[in-house]
C-alpha cells in the first residue's frame, strides 16, 4: 500500500483522502439532517451539505498532508536501508546475497516446471591494469558503465547480479545454450561499442563469458551451474579474453585433475 502511494506522489495521495473524507462526512451529514428533520427539525439541507464539505477540506487536508509526509519518510529512510542490502551500490546490479536468493527461487521453479535457462559467468578482462594506469575512480566508472551496458541487453525477467570485484553473474530464463550465445555476441558487441572518456583518457575494455545452461532433464543447484560457468569462464580467458566459452565436461575433467 505505502508503495502505491508512493507511486501516486503526496499531492495526489493527500488530494484523495481529502475526497473521500468529504464524501463520507456529506453522505453522514445528509443522513443525519434527513432523520432529524423528519422529526421536526428544520435543518437547511443545502447550507448542511456546505457544511460538511467545508469541515473536511479545512481540517483533513492539512492533517493528511502532515501525516502523508511522515509515512513518505518512513518510507524513504526503509528503501535506503534496504536498498543497500539487495543491490550493489556501486552498479545499482544486485547484490552477491540478493543475486544468489533470486537464482536460487528461480532454479527451483524452473526445476518444478522442467524449464530450459542458461547460466553466465562474467569477468572483465585484465581490470587491474586499468586500475594500475588510470586509478581506482576510473576502475568503479567502468563498473558502473559496464552495469548500464548490460541493463541495456538483459530483457526485464533476467536475472544480474555483481559477485564481487569485476565479476558479475547472469540468469537469462527460458533461453537456450544457443540462444545464450547470441546474447553474449550482442554483449560483446555493446562493450565494444561502449568507450569511457575519463578525464583526457579514452579507456576501452573487453569481458569474457562463461556459459552454462540448465536441460530440463538434469537436477543441479546454482552453485553447480556457477561452478561450470566458472570452468567455461576459465577456458574463455585461456582463449585469448574477450570471447565467450560454453561448458565442456571434458574441460572439467582436465581442470579437476
Amino acid at each position: 500500500m505505502v508503495k502505491l502511494l508512493a507511486k501516486l506522489g503526496r499531492f495526489k495521495t493527500v488530494a484523495i483522502i481529502t475526497f473521500i473524507a468529504v464524501l463520507a462526512s456529506i453522505a453522514v451529514t445528509s443522513s443525519v439532517v434527513v432523520i432529524l428533520n423528519k422529526f421536526g427539525f428544520a435543518i437547511g439541507y443545502e447550507l448542511a451539505v456546505i457544511m460538511a464539505a467545508c469541515v473536511p477540506l479545512l481540517v483533513a487536508t492539512p492533517i493528511c498532508w502532515v501525516l502523508v509526509s511522515l509515512i513518505f519518510r518512513v518510507y524513504q529512510v526503509e528503501e535506503s536501508v534496504s536498498k543497500p542490502v539487495s543491490h550493489d551500490s556501486l552498479t545499482g546490479l544486485l547484490s552477491r546475497q540478493a543475486f544468489f536468493n533470486s537464482a536460487n527461487k528461480y532454479v527451483s521453479l524452473a526445476t518444478r516446471e522442467k524449464t530450459v535457462f542458461s547460466v553466465m559467468i562474467i569477468d572483465l578482462d585484465q581490470f587491474r591494469l586499468i586500475n594500475d594506469k588510470y586509478g581506482h575512480s576510473a576502475g568503479d566508472a567502468v563498473l558502473k558503465l559496464f552495469a548500464n551496458v548490460v541493463n541495456s541487453v538483459a530483457r526485464r525477467s533476467d536475472i544480474t547480479g555483481r559477485l564481487g570485484g569485476e565479476e558479475f553473474a547472469m540468469i537469462l530464463p527460458s533461453t537456450t545454450t544457443g540462444e545464450a550465445i547470441e546474447f553474449s555476441d550482442r554483449l560483446h558487441s555493446a562493450i565494444d561499442k561502449a568507450i569511457l572518456k575519463y578525464n583526457d583518457s579514452i579507456i576501452k575494455y573487453t569481458a569474457s563469458i562463461g556459459l552454462t545452461s540448465f536441460e530440463p532433464s538434469t537436477s543441479v543447484s546454482i552453485d553447480e551451474l556457477l561452478a561450470r560457468a566458472d570452468l567455461a569462464l576459465y577456458q574463455a580467458k585461456q582463449e585469448g579474453r574477450g570471447k565467450t566459452s560454453t561448458f565442456n565436461p571434458a574441460v572439467r575433467r582436465i581442470a579437476t585433475g
